[in-house]
């Protein structure tokens, strides 16, 4: 069913888009270029201000700024691929998930040090999809233990006359008791009930008689009452 689900609904909805900027940041002047995805990502107009090492490194989380700068560093002192994922506080107010890429084959020396050359990657569409749909499946799969929970529920009100809290009580003693998680204990007693283990011939006379009676607005007789007597 979840699955039908999830390719009917990657049909209706369109793919996220991940926007991909490119940048370079010669080390030695302290001097990045962007290119205009690269200040949308950040949150800015294109061209509206001078490239700046603090707005790549915005964060609300210290140690995503601290693995930011390192990522620079190591970028410049290694000359090899480097790359890391953080939360972005861009500057018009939305968090975004962040990729930067910084490429070994970029890493030529300018006239005043290494130039670092790379990707700066918005993941956060493909984050937030990824995140509902976990929320969905874990919505349905509530719903479902709930509805064979409440079963259960109903077949332990029919079994011993009991009205549902006592019912929900009667359950939850046996699930703490025994040690079963109650939806595991729900689940095997609806299984067994359908196999037919919980009936015989007097239930099902019984419960034909009730049957009869309430279809007929009469008062409920006892189990060995035929319909019709």
């Amino acid at each position: 069913m979840s699955a039908t689900w999830d390719e009917a609904e990657s049909r209706a909805l369109p793919a996220p888009r991940t926007r991909v900027g490119r940048f370079s940041f010669d080390t030695g002047a302290g001097v990045w270029e962007w290119d205009d995805e690269v200040y949308r990502i950040l949150g800015l107009q294109p061209r509206s201000i001078t490239p700046a090492t603090e707005y790549m490194v915005s964060s609300k989380d210290p140690e995503d700024r601290a693995r930011v700068a390192d990522i620079l560093v190591r970028a410049r002192s290694a000359g090899k691929p480097t790359s890391v994922s953080y939360c972005l506080a861009a500057a018009d107010g939305v968090e975004r998930r962040v990729l930067i890429v910084c490429e070994a084959a970029a890493c030529a020396e300018s006239a005043s040090g290494p130039a670092i050359n790379g990707h700066y990657i918005d993941l956060t569409a493909d984050f937030r999809r990824d995140s509902e749909k976990v929320a969905r499946q874990a919505v349905m799969d509530s719903a479902q233990h709930r509805a064979t929970i409440e079963r259960a529920i109903g077949a332990l009100m029919v079994g011993y006359s009991l009205n549902a809290d006592q019912a929900f009580d009667t359950l939850r003693w046996w699930s703490q008791n025994k040690n079963v998680k109650l939806r595991e204990l729900a689940g095997r007693l609806i299984e067994a009930a359908s196999t037919g283990a919980t009936s015989d011939v007097r239930t099902r006379k019984s419960f034909d008689v009730l049957l009869h009676d309430v279809s007929m607005h009469r008062p409920p007789r006892g189990g060995d009452a035929l319909p019709g007597s």
